[in-house]
């Protein structure tokens, strides 16, 4: 189609601006001129629709413009040069508004103007291909072009600011000359900023797939506007921590995370780094759902007049329709989305001390809260739980049960409360139910892949490594006492086996320990008196339960349950623990009784030897020395032997006496030697 507005005419008209990023500017002077900020009574232009409070966007304020007032603001702008401008984002809105201000073009663009205004109220259009969307592209176009913009000590660079703005008005005309209809979608174009638009997409899609495996999702009831009517949906908490101008517009449109796959219709964003400014606790609802969360808004101002006990600020309200005409209104309250309850903020910081304007914490407070208005509040009175009074105490196995106290929920119901049970939040929160602690906010719902959940007949059960939680959806069912009676007596085998396991560990502590610290002072007969002891009570942890039951249902939850909590494996493998058990500490105390063996008969074999090595040297020694009779036979002979000689013969005898002990020693540790390494009694296998 023919070129309807020429981007570059209107780029160039821009070339000598200066462009500043100044959100909370109110005065402007002469020759500045501001888009969506400033006071219109100041010396500069300021095309700030909020000073009207009639509508929510730029574009429709310009566009229903009188002839008198746009004849009033074409005069002022007449009547000094623009040479500065100040914005606070790159949006569609803000680049439409400067193009139908600066262009004066307003023929053929009033659908423009409704989609525009549709945007910036929260209205997505566009269907499910976000790839085609006006809005969406020009959207993060904009995010990535400010994000280019900002410095390293996140001030902006003015130069950068300008060919941003420029780039953005430049995609915009593109689109309008592409098509007069935006809801019809943006088809390819011949554009590096379009094919650079497409590509932030995918990267802020990218981010969306990174942050939904982090979220906390779950479904809630939520109240129509002006209706006690309530809808089920599915509602999405996260932490964000990189801003997304995307992220409402995937989630709403996310088919494939979402339980219902119509999308999550609730939003709730905490922004930690953004406190004090209103962004950083946001709970709204898509407004084409028809739904309010005026009850909720009623819930948090309430929470917080009971935080501030009596002490909250009410010197200077801020305008908020829930509160007109009301006395000692709060400085800072719950922003209410103008009294549409689709989308609310938190208070910001008290102006006067710089003092939060909220008591309220996110994961503490709101969430809870949200928790305990969507779903909790709805779905408690329906439910009575039907085990307390005969629970045991001190088990490690939990065992919960609830009935529906209303008709049969599989009725159709004018009370949607019954839907509730029908999510994977209701069979969380059972879950929940059998753990030591009741969740009490979404985000400590347990996770899907912690539990197990069946239906058998109308009774449910979920099941854990904790315990398990039955519900039945009827309120006259006699099959819920019957499933309850297995699920206690398979918690109660359960309990003992750990108790059993608790005691051999015991065993494996005591023994190996006394085997270190007192060798050889335990006896066979000792120990055998320990297993006798282990085997039976093994005997009693198997017998004492019967696990087989009257109906097929019943034996369906004890084979359930006893594969969860691994009893199936665990009995079969219970006496072969301990037959191994067993096995270790006799061979580990026949390897005790071994080394004794192996140190008394070391000790014995060298005494042996050493007494049998004497008795072989004696003969020799009487060969190699003088005994006593040939001495005696000597002086007999020879009467003239002299005291050296005799003195000579004493000392042959000493040093032989000498060789005598050394050649018992040397037998004796040649004894030891041998019977240590070669006895064969004492070898290890």
């Amino acid at each position: 189609m023919a070129e309807r507005l020429n981007g570059e005419r209107l780029a160039a008209a821009l070339e000598t601006v200066t462009f500043s990023m100044r959100p909370s500017l109110q005065e402007l002077p002469a020759g500045m001129l501001a888009l969506g900020i400033g006071d219109a009574a100041s010396q500069g232009i300021a095309l700030n629709c909020k000073n009207s409070g009639k509508y929510r966007s730029l574009s429709a304020w310009l566009w229903a413009m009188d002839a008198d007032e746009r004849r009033a603001l074409q005069e002022k702008a007449r009547s000094q040069a623009i040479t500065h401008i100040a914005i606070e984002d790159f949006s569609l809105d803000s680049c439409f508004a400067w193009l139908l201000f600066s262009s004066g073009e307003t023929q053929g663009l009033d659908q423009w103007v409704r989609y525009i205004d549709q945007w910036e109220q929260g209205f997505y259009l566009d269907g499910d291909n976000v790839s085609d969307s006006a809005a969406c592209l020009h959207t993060v176009f904009a995010h990535a072009r400010l994000h280019a913009a900002q410095t390293a000590a996140h001030h902006y660079d003015a130069d950068l600011l300008r060919d941003g703005f420029i780039r953005c008005l430049k995609l915009l005309t593109a689109f309008i000359n592409h098509t007069l209809e935006p809801l019809q979608g943006i088809q390819s174009l011949p554009s590096a900023d379009y094919l650079a638009a497409q590509a932030a997409l995918a990267y802020e899609y990218q981010l969306y797939q990174l942050a939904i495996e982090r979220a906390v999702t779950c479904q809630l009831l939520v109240e129509q506007a002006d209706s006690r009517r309530k809808m089920l949906v599915d509602a999405l908490f996260l932490n964000e921590q990189n801003p997304s101008g995307l992220f409402k517009i995937f989630a709403r449109n996310d088919r494939i995370h979402s339980w219902s796959k119509n999308g999550f219709t609730l939003l709730g964003i905490y922004r930690q780094q953004q406190q004090g400014t209103g962004n950083d606790m946001v709970i709204s609802v898509d407004p084409k759902s028809g739904l309010s969360l005026q009850s909720l808004w009623q819930a948090l101002e309430a929470e917080e007049n009971r935080r501030w006990a009596g002490q909250r600020p009410c010197n200077n309200p801020r305008p908020l329709h829930s509160y007109a005409g009301v006395p000692n209104a709060p400085d800072q309250p719950w922003w209410d989305d103008a009294g549409r309850y689709t989308l609310l903020g938190a208070p910001k910081t008290l102006a006067n001390t710089g003092e939060p304007g909220s008591k309220l914490s996110w994961w503490n407070d709101v969430l809870p809260l949200i928790w305990q208005q969507g779903f909790v509040d709805y779905l408690q009175p329906c439910l009575t739980r039907v085990d307390e009074a005969d629970m045991p105490a001190g088990g490690q196995k939990q065992v919960c049960a609830w009935r529906w106290n209303q008709p049969d929920a599989r009725l159709q119901q004018t009370d949607t409360s019954s839907y509730l049970t029908s999510t994977p939040s209701f069979e969380a929160w059972l879950a929940g139910c059998s753990q030591p602690l009741m969740p009490t906010t979404p985000s400590a719902l347990p996770a899907a892949d912690h539990y197990e959940a069946q239906w058998q007949g109308d009774v449910l059960i979920v099941s854990h490594q904790q315990g398990v939680t039955l519900f039945s959806r009827s309120p006259d069912n006699p099959a819920l006492a019957e499933l309850l009676t297995v699920a206690k007596r398979i918690a109660t085998l359960s309990d003992e086996y750990a108790q059993f396991l608790r005691q051999t560990r015991e065993i494996f502590k005591k023994w190996p320990q006394q085997l270190r610290q007192h060798t050889g002072t335990i006896e066979d007969k000792q120990w055998e008196e320990e297993i006798f002891a282990l085997r039976v009570n093994a005997l009693n942890v198997l017998n004492s339960t019967d696990t087989l039951f009257a109906s097929a249902q019943q034996n369906r939850l004890s084979e359930m349950l006893q594969r969860q909590w691994g009893l199936h494996e665990q009995r079969g493998s219970l006496f072969a623990q301990v037959d191994r058990l067993d096995a270790l500490m006799r061979d580990a105390i026949a390897r005790q009784n071994s080394r004794r063996h192996r140190i008394y008969g070391s000790l014995f074999s060298a005494l042996g030897m050493g007494i049998a090595a004497s008795h072989v040297w004696e003969p020799v020694r009487d060969i190699l020395t003088t005994n006593e009779y040939e001495w005696q036979l000597l002086l007999f002979k020879h009467p003239d032997t002299t005291p050296q000689q005799l003195a000579e013969i004493a000392g042959q005898s000493a040093h032989f006496e000498l060789i005598s002990l050394i050649v018992f020693l040397a037998f004796g540790l040649l004894g030891f030697i041998l019977f240590w390494f070669f006895d064969i009694r004492s070898q290890e296998e």
